[in-house]
């Protein structure tokens, strides 16, 4: 029995071992398989953290050419901001433009009659004038002033003289230089006797002006004549009021502009404050075209009176004289030529130009043009030295006094005695009415006249220079 003993534990000590043994190696097994399995998760996560530095390689080379980029539009963007103050320094409304009608705001005879010292004085009081004006409204002087003058030189020459004012006539075209040549931004132009020129160019002007960027403000030198409101109004509801100023000349405003509300700048002894009064000039119609185009009533008969003026004659303003008696002589045949075109024999012409106009009444009854028939064709036909110059003859004189004309019939006159020579010229003399004469000093046909060559035309100056271009 204890030899059985003895024989069983040496048995279980090996089987004991051999438990051990068996169950270590399961633990290395174990231990083994997991670090095949971190080994192969190991490849794995090489594998991703390879991806991965390629792809952040990747996204660092986009970032860089971005940040490249940006830069490149960071600097793009300030020049472009350089460029917009440029560009808003160009379009900031810093022009100040002065527009004159100077048929109707006619600037001081006294300033007229210094000649190019007055246009200077002129030129330089609108200035510091209109400078002072937005200096104490806008509260700044970095603007530039321009100034325009529209007129009718030779209309408003023919007025000055014929409303007495001799110096400021003589002296009108030195004036309009000095205005000229007082600074480089003013202009006085001679736009000629068409109807309304001067109007037609302020109105363009005007347009373009107001709407121009670059404009902050427009002085307007036209609140005589409400010619102008409907302009004026439309440009108003367009939405430009805040950039309009009147520049009144005579003392007051014409009523449809008063009623805009715009605000004024009154210059003191730039301009007349009066109407030019030329109304008892022998040589004008009696009764004075209302407004600046003038209208009246067309009747068939040259015999239908018209009753006399009730009371005395307002005068009428320049932009009417100008009109009247500064129109454009047209160039005719001397061919049409014969005695019913002009109304004077050349011994009443000799005297009616050496002679001063005398102040002569309105005749008692006045009468229409009929529209039918030329001038020279009515009964009687109109004057021409009444109406042009001077005539000796009065009440008597077979050829009619009391006509109410309009701007077309005294182009027609000037025009029909243009066909006539001048007395004075046509024997060499020297005339003393000089470029205001009514009369031709040259024959509208000059070297191409067919009467020349037939030794017939009444063009007859002993020198020839009638005939010259």
């Amino acid at each position: 029995m204890n030899s059985d003993n003895q024989t069983s534990k040496p048995l279980d000590n090996f089987s004991l071992a051999s438990g051990q043994h068996n169950r270590i190696g399961l633990c290395f097994d174990q231990l083994r398989g997991e670090i095949d399995s971190i080994m192969v998760r190991e490849s794995t996560y090489r594998d991703r953290i390879f991806q991965l530095e390629k792809d952040l390689e990747v996204y660092k080379r986009a970032y860089a050419g971005l940040q490249f980029e940006s830069a490149q539009l960071q600097t793009r963007k300030q020049e472009i901001e350089k460029q917009n103050e440029e560009l808003a320094s160009r379009v900031k409304a810093n022009r100040v433009v002065v527009l004159v009608d100077g048929d109707g705001a006619i600037f001081d005879d006294k300033l007229i009659e210094k000649g190019q010292a007055g246009g200077h004085a002129a030129a330089s009081r609108l200035s510091s004038s209109v400078n002072q004006h937005i200096l104490l409204t806008e509260g700044g002087t970095d603007h530039q002033l321009w100034a325009h003058v529209f007129l009718n030189r030779r209309g408003l020459a023919d007025a000055l003289g014929r409303a007495g004012l001799l110096g400021a006539k003589h002296k009108l075209e030195d004036f309009m230089i000095g205005f000229n040549q007082a600074t480089e931004r003013f202009t006085m132009v001679d736009v000629g006797s068409a109807k309304e020129a001067a109007d037609a160019k302020i109105k363009s002007l005007l347009e373009s002006e107001i709407k121009m960027p670059q404009t902050a403000k427009i002085v307007f030198g036209g609140s005589h004549d409400n010619g102008y409101v409907t302009t004026l109004r439309s440009h108003i509801t367009a939405g430009f009021k805040h950039k309009l100023i009147l520049l009144p000349s005579y003392t007051e405003v014409a009523t449809g502009i008063s009623e805009l509300e715009l605000p004024l700048l009154d210059i003191p002894d730039l301009f007349m404050r009066e109407k030019l009064n030329v109304a008892n000039s022998s040589n004008m119609s009696i009764y004075p075209v209302s407004g600046k185009s003038g209208t009246a009533s067309s009747v068939g008969s040259t015999d239908e009176a018209i009753a006399p003026h009730p009371g005395p004659l307002n005068p009428p303003s320049y932009s009417t004289i100008a009109m009247l008696r500064a129109a454009p002589r047209a160039s005719t045949s001397t061919s049409d030529l014969d005695s019913g075109l002009s109304s004077a024999s050349s011994n009443e012409t000799d005297d009616a130009l050496s002679r001063a106009p005398t102040v002569a009444g309105p005749p008692k009854l006045s009468r229409r043009i009929n529209p039918h028939l030329p001038l020279s064709k009515q009964k009687p036909p109109p004057c021409t030295l009444f109406y042009l110059a001077n005539c000796k003859h009065g009440a008597g004189c077979r050829y009619g006094h009391n006509y109410l004309l309009l701007p077309e019939h005294y182009d027609e006159i000037r025009e029909n005695a243009r066909k006539a020579p001048c007395p004075a010229a046509n024997q060499g003399e020297v005339c003393t009415w000089g470029k205001d004469c009514c009369y031709g000093h040259k024959c509208p046909q000059t070297t191409k006249c067919y009467f020349l060559k037939l030794g017939k035309c009444k063009f007859q100056g002993p020198s020839g220079d009638m005939h010259r271009d």
